[in-house]
Order: C-alpha cells, then sequence, then structure tokens
C-alpha cells in the first residue's frame, strides 16, 4: 500500500497519526509525508526542518517533502494550492491519504484540509486525522488504528521537535492519555492499557 499524510506544520502529522506512520511503515507500506508550510517567518524554519526530517526517520516513512508555502496564503487556500497538492497526489499515487479533520479551531488546518479534500476525486481512500491542540468537539471518529505497540515510536518522534518542546500537546502523558481513550472509546479491544489513533472518514471505496 501507498500512503500519504498531509500535515500544515511540523509535527502536526507526528500528533495526529505518528503511531498509524510507524505501523504502515513496519508493514512494509510506502508512506510519504507532506508538510505544507514551515510558520510564519519569525518561526524557527531551519530547526523544524530538521526536526522533521529526524521524526519522519524515527517513524519509518520512506519520503519527507516540505512544501514550505507561505502560511498566511492557507488561511484561505487558493486553487493555485489546491493545484500544487493535486500534482504532489498524482506523483506519488497513493492509495490512501491521511490529513486533518476541517472540524479545527486552526484556520490553516481547515484549509488544508479543503484543499486536500478538492484535490483527492481519484484517490479511493481519505481519512482525516486529529490534532489534540485543535481539533473540535464536533470531529467524531468512525475509524481506529491500534498503536499498542507503537506509541514509544511516536513518543520519540514528537521529543524530536525540540523547538515545540514546552507545548502542553507535545507531551508524553497527554499523548499516551488521549490514546488509551481512543482505544476504550473505540472498543478496539480489550486490554485496559491499549492505544489507539482516531480518525473519520471522508472516503472509503474498496
Amino acid at each position: 500500500m501507498k500512503v500519504i499524510s498531509i500535515g500544515s506544520h511540523p509535527d502536526d502529522v507526528e500528533i495526529g497519526m505518528g503511531g498509524t506512520i510507524a505501523k504502515h511503515s513496519d508493514k512494509g507500506d510506502e508512506v510519504k509525508i507532506i508538510i505544507c508550510t514551515l510558520g510564519g517567518e519569525s518561526g524557527h524554519h531551519k530547526e523544524r526542518k530538521e526536526e522533521a526530517h529526524n521524526a519522519a526517520r524515527i517513524l519509518g516513512a520512506n519520503t519527507l517533502e516540505i512544501l514550505d508555502y507561505p502560511v498566511y496564503k492557507l488561511n484561505n487556500p487558493t486553487l493555485e494550492f489546491t493545484n500544487i497538492i493535486k500534482k504532489k497526489i498524482e506523483e506519488f499515487s497513493p492509495d490512501r491519504i491521511y490529513t486533518h479533520s476541517p472540524f479545527d479551531h486552526h484556520q490553516v488546518h481547515v484549509g488544508v484540509s479543503t484543499s486536500v479534500s478538492k484535490a483527492t476525486n481519484d484517490v479511493k481512500q481519505v481519512l482525516f486525522f486529529e490534532t489534540i491542540s485543535s481539533t473540535t468537539t464536533d470531529f467524531r471518529p468512525n475509524a481506529f488504528v491500534d498503536i499498542t505497540n507503537h506509541i514509544e515510536q511516536k513518543i520519540k518522534s514528537l521529543k524530536a521537535h525540540k523547538t515545540q518542546s514546552n507545548r502542553f500537546y507535545i507531551q508524553p502523558g497527554i499523548t499516551r492519555s488521549l490514546a488509551n481513550s481512543r482505544y476504550v472509546w473505540g472498543k478496539v479491544g480489550s486490554d485496559p492499557n491499549g492505544l489507539a489513533e482516531a480518525f473519520t472518514i471522508h472516503k472509503l471505496i474498496l
């Protein structure tokens, strides 16, 4: 299987589905991560690039591509950005795409979700991940991935983002807590210490 995960900023993909990426990699799937922007001019662009590459290696992703699209243009993305994403998708020809949920407080996340949704007409499987810092309560998951055996890789990939280490949502305790809640709530299994990541299905054609 060929998989693309598209996040707005460095660390979004790891937060939303780092365990799932590690699981895909362990299965031998070909995984590509696309990061749309490095943020505003005041950000640590060089450091964030290095952190993103380190995190991708930890998760076993085959490819990481950073578009570095101007962040202010993603607040209200245009056809130009949608076409850029569409071209990247066509070049890789994935079986499945993961990206942000449209139910999100972060305007850039919503913009990326909207553009990806428009660009995936020819992709049979599109799923939305959640970002604990900003996904709203309207996010109602209906697909789950057991990441019990991949949580350490996820946490290690989050720790690779050293410039963001003070963020509450990147802390291991919060990561584990959400993953345990998703495992139990989603009835993924019977292990009281089980861990899962949650998704909503945008499109699933088998």
